[in-house]
């Protein structure tokens, strides 16, 4: 959920992944691994995504039936 949001917010800035996990110093696989993770306290999605200035916000609805 968070891949899909975080790759389309590099390319708005003309960004690729690598030259966020490079200037985290992070390795590419623990990269991917934190912006697939579910998990909102996880230290290396919160270093990214304070590194690109974004923040998680989450909404509940009603669902249909």
């Amino acid at each position: 959920m968070l891949e899909k949001e975080i790759k389309i917010e590099l390319l708005k800035r003309g960004l690729k992944t690598s030259d966020v996990y490079r200037a985290l110093k992070l390795e590419r696989s623990h990269f991917y691994q934190a912006i697939r993770s579910s998990n909102m306290k996880n230290k290396t999605l919160l270093k990214i995504l304070d590194y690109l200035g974004l923040e998680v916000d989450i909404s509940l609805k009603h669902k249909d039936n």
